[in-house]
C-alpha cells in the first residue's frame, strides 16, 4: 500500500493532503523512526520490533515523537501500535483535530486554525512550532509532498483498528468538519500567530476500507527526511536533518 492512499483511509476528519504533508516534513516516510530530543537525526529501523525495543530503552524523561506523524510520548509509553502507520495516523489526526477546536475557542479570527492545529501538535500549546507549520502547508499548496510505498504491516490487519476506523469514519460527514465541542477549552490563552495564507480544506473522497490494498513493497530506505526549514523550531527539542528520502 502506498503512503497517500493509507493516508486517506486513516486520517479521519483531517484533510488528508495535510497529513500527508506532514508525514512527509516530519518522519520522510520512515515507519520505523523515533526523534529523540537534542539528536540532530532520527533513529530509524528496518523492523519495528528493532524500534520499539530502542525506543523503549531511551534514557531521558523529555518526550520522544514516534513513527510517521512523530507522535509524542514517554519512551515506556511506547508500544507496537504506537509505531503502525494507520494507528499513528489515526491518533495524530485526532489530536489535530482537537487542537482546531481548540484554536476556533481561542476567539482569535486573524488565525487560521489549521495552522494553529499543526504548530500546536509538533512544538505544544504554550510555544507552538510556527516554521513546521509554515514548511507544512507549503508543501499542501504545492503538493510537493512524494509517495512511497509503505510496508505490509501497516496496522490494518488488526480488526479493532478497522472496526475504530469505520466507526470514526461513520461520524464524519463527507465535508469533513471538525469535531464541535462548544464547552471544551474555552478561555484557553496561547501564543498564538496570524497566517497570511490558510490550509486547503477541499473535501476529498475516502476509498472504502473495506476494499482490497494489493500487496505492498517495502522500499530500500536511502536518506530519511523531507525538505525542512535551516533553522531549529521554536522548542528547541527537534533539529532539522540534512538528509532526504527520495521516493
Amino acid at each position: 500500500m502506498d503512503l497517500v492512499t493509507l493516508v486517506t483511509l486513516c486520517a479521519i476528519g483531517v484533510e488528508p493532503k495535510l497529513m500527508h504533508a506532514l508525514v512527509w516534513h516530519q518522519s520522510g516516510g520512515e515507519p520505523w523512526s523515533f526523534t529523540v530530543p537534542g539528536e540532530a537525526e532520527p533513529r530509524v529501523f528496518r523492523k519495528v520490533r528493532e524500534a520499539v525495543a530502542e525506543a523503549r530503552a531511551v534514557r531521558v524523561t523529555a518526550t520522544i515523537r514516534i513513527g510517521l506523524t512523530g507522535l509524542p510520548t514517554t519512551p515506556l509509553a511506547v508500544t507496537t501500535m504506537t509505531f503502525l502507520p494507520c494507528p499513528n495516523i489515526a491518533t495524530a489526526a485526532r489530536r489535530i483535530a482537537e487542537l482546531k477546536v481548540r484554536c476556533k475557542a481561542s476567539g482569535r479570527r486573524d488565525v487560521d486554525p489549521t495552522f494553529c492545529a499543526v504548530a500546536a501538535y509538533r512544538g505544544s500549546w504554550e510555544r507552538p512550532d510556527t516554521r513546521f507549520a509554515s514548511a507544512v502547508r507549503a508543501s499542501v499548496v504545492s503538493g510537493d509532498a512524494p509517495d512511497f510505498d509503505m510496508p505490509k504491516e501497516t496496522g490494518l490487519e488488526r480488526r479493532d483498528v478497522v472496526l475504530d476506523l469505520q466507526t470514526a469514519t461513520s461520524d464524519v460527514p463527507s465535508s469533513r468538519r471538525d469535531p464541535v465541542n462548544d464547552d471544551r477549552e474555552r478561555g484557553c490563552n496561547s501564543r498564538l500567530f496570524p497566517v497570511r495564507r490558510a490550509f486547503s480544506d477541499e473535501p476529498t473522497e475516502r476509498p472504502s476500507i473495506g476494499g482490497s490494498a494489493g500487496d505492498s513493497v517495502q522500499p530500500d530506505r536511502k536518506s530519511n527526511v523531507g525538505p525542512r526549514a535551516d533553522d531549529p523550531p521554536a522548542d528547541g527539542l527537534f533539529v532539522p536533518r540534512s538528509s532526504r528520502r527520495e521516493p
